[in-house]
């Protein structure tokens, strides 16, 4: 197992590591629990998506309910739900599949099919219930919500993209009126965590060699962080919400969601960089930055302080072996200049 070695307040780092954070050429940042606190956010409105929902499938006001901090992040855990439709899609079939009406019960089914889940995301949802009888509610709940599928398709897209980005950011983004939700969206929840101070040390330190590889959109990343996004390449960055809606439109064979090596190394190509730090908080990062690693040299920073269950988040990047641990990022000019002694 890694040895840690804690090297400042809320710093350690993986002692087989150390050599490693010489000469990397470019820094690569994960949004959403990194450089944003997400929990008032995408994580209110994946409970308020699987709730409308399931009250419209299977009928009843419990199921606003139903989805816990804890069935969140174990879903998360698992490597395979970067994007959260996803993972309100993964609730509503554990749900339907489990047979009850009754929260708790319906509850304590999905957090085990959350601990079945893996890095294939909803594919490995989908098969654990079939394989366990439940072909017929897989099948059924696929049609009903259409998914995955594209806003204006999809139910399921097109309600958890109206309630997270509200009425005019809905509209401005998908071009088209909202139907679900007439008001504000849980994206106002969003709270930055990066600090004006940090960017301008890091786009110092990596002579602005600084991008960002987000499951969000490039407009949802523009609306939270406004003025402060300017101080990353946005030419390099990729925000894979718009990427994906690419790939379903053009009927494209290519997987481009994290934990797929895909962003990273588009990022990295684009900043003309053959090394890189990837900083982020989940379980997809650490194996999109691990396929990447096969090819080039990159430094994995966890990021634990602003996530559902820290103590958790903290033992996952131990357990993983990450080359370094901070609380949040503010700390990563902090991280760089402790190890020059």
């Amino acid at each position: 197992m890694s040895k840690y070695r804690k090297i400042a307040e809320n710093i350690s780092v993986n002692e087989e590591s150390v050599s490693k954070f010489k000469h990397l050429e470019c820094a690569i940042f994960d949004c959403d629990g990194t450089l944003v606190n997400v929990n008032n956010s995408y994580n209110a409105c994946i409970k308020k998506t699987v709730g409308f929902m399931l009250e419209r499938l299977i009928e009843g006001k419990q199921w606003y309910d139903l989805v816990s901090d804890e069935l969140i992040l174990k879903f998360r855990m698992s490597g395979g739900f970067n994007n959260d439709t996803d993972t309100s899609y993964a609730c509503i079939l554990a749900a339907i599949a489990s047979g009850s009406k009754d929260v708790e019960t319906a509850r304590n089914f999905a957090l085990h099919v959350a601990s079945k889940a893996n890095y294939q995301g909803i594919r490995s949802v989908e098969d654990y219930l079939s394989k366990s009888g439940n072909s017929d509610a897989v099948k059924k709940a696929k049609n009903d919500l259409n998914y995955p599928g594209l806003v204006g398709v999809s139910i399921l897209s097109t309600v958890f993209d109206e309630f997270f980005y509200g009425k005019e950011l809905f509209l401005k983004m998908h071009r088209m009126q909202p139907r679900f939700n007439n008001s504000n969206g849980f994206i106002d929840g969003d709270k930055v965590v990066i600090s004006d101070d940090t960017v301008h040390d890091l786009s110092k330190l990596f002579k602005k060699r600084i991008a960002i590889v987000s499951g969000r959109s490039r407009l949802a990343t523009e609306y939270s962080l406004k003025n402060m996004l300017r101080n990353f390449n946005l030419d390099a960055s990729v925000f894979l919400e718009d990427e994906e809606k690419e790939v379903i439109a053009n009927n494209l064979n290519i997987r481009v969601n994290k934990p797929e090596a895909y962003a990273l190394l588009k990022a990295m190509k684009a900043l003309s960089a053959k090394s890189a730090i990837s900083v982020g908080d989940s379980a997809e990062d650490i194996i999109m930055s691990r396929k990447v690693g096969e090819k080039y040299p990159i430094v994995f920073c966890g990021v634990y302080g602003t996530g559902i269950d820290n103590d958790a988040q903290y033992k996952m990047f131990v357990d993983r072996g990450v080359d370094a641990i901070i609380e949040n990022v503010n700390l990563l000019p902090h991280l760089f200049e402790s190890l020059k002694h």
